[in-house]
């Protein structure tokens, strides 16, 4: 909304015009408002020069598009921001979700997997912090942490030093895809003691497995390169990495994914399952791959949102 103040001319108009404008304005605070706001993840090198900085790319694809009419995809990013999409103080539910938009660990599907989820949960009440996160360089960082894991922690620490001033009172984690790698990854490095562990995990079609048959293999070989050894593959399959005491996991699939097969799903629901980890998994029969907030209107995909927001309010 603009507000214009014109000059008045009397002490009376003067003092009126005042009066009206601060009632507007106090109406408008009362009301509450959503709000988006973009911050690096981390403070920005000061020494850094333009010319050393690497550009990303963006690549705007015509069909699949969000509820702007986007479907943005960013390659060679390096640098990690957070938009932080904030619901009207009113209808605070008093939930963050850090949002991990898929892409095959080789880019960053950042409007249909990150902004368009934001949107609608923020509408809803949520605290939504879409993260762009670095892709990962097996290369540069060896057996360390991969640079999109590292990002993703920090993700979820800095929600958790911001919660008291958006009123939050606990943060998860949701992604797609590769995202969904990305996002529960976290449940397994993350740690209470630094405020890096989720306190529940969202995944949709998630990659999971870093073995065949059910492995994708580009978010394999973007992630950990193209021959890593047989200790780094089982690490990141997780799998193979489920045991008692990780937050509750809330996963959807579809059985006819051919990108990312429903198994990776089923394994790791299976894997909960055994160490007593409270798990649901959603399966529809039709949907394909990357069916975001659902394939169509109408289309059984669309389910999942009143599913989630169900199972979100029986948690503990």
């Amino acid at each position: 909304m603009l507000i214009r103040l014109h000059k008045m001319n009397t002490k009376t108009g003067s003092r009126l015009h005042f009066l009206a404008a601060v009632f507007l304005l106090v109406s408008i605070a009362s009301l509450g408002a959503q709000t988006v706001e973009e911050y690096p993840l981390r403070p920005i090198d000061p020494n850094l020069k333009a010319n050393e900085s690497p550009a990303e790319r963006v690549v705007f694809r015509p069909r699949s598009v969000d509820d702007h009419g986007f479907n943005r995809t960013l390659l060679e990013t390096t640098f990690a921001t957070l938009t932080i999409y904030r619901p009207a103080p009113e209808n605070n539910r008093g939930t963050a979700i850090v949002a991990c938009p898929g892409g095959g660990y080789g880019a960053v599907v950042i409007d249909r997997e990150g902004h368009w989820i934001a949107r609608y949960f923020q509408k809803l009440g949520y605290t939504v912090v879409v993260l762009k996160y670095r892709l990962p360089k097996p290369g540069v960082t060896g057996d360390a942490l991969p640079l999109s894991q590292q990002d993703a922690l920090e993700a979820i620490r800095y929600a958790r030093a911001h919660a008291a001033a958006w009123g939050v009172k606990r943060v998860g984690i949701m992604g797609g895809s590769a995202g969904g790698h990305l996002a529960g990854s976290t449940a397994f490095f993350g740690q209470a003691g630094d405020g890096s562990r989720p306190d529940f995990v969202a995944l949709l079609y998630p990659v999971i497995c870093m073995d065949p048959p059910y492995a994708h293999r580009g978010s394999r070989d973007n992630l950990l390169g193209p021959s890593p050894s047989p200790e780094r593959v089982a690490e990141y399959s997780l799998e193979r990495r489920a045991r008692p005491g990780l937050p509750p996991f809330f996963l959807v699939h579809a059985k006819d994914d051919k990108v990312v097969p429903i198994e990776n799903s089923r394994l790791l629901a299976d894997a909960l399952r055994k160490v007593n980890v409270p798990v649901t998994l959603i399966e529809y029969n039709t949907g394909s791959h990357g069916f975001s907030l659902g394939r169509a209107p109408g289309h059984e995909t669309g389910g999942w949102k009143d599913d989630f927001v169900k199972w979100l309010d029986a948690l503990p």
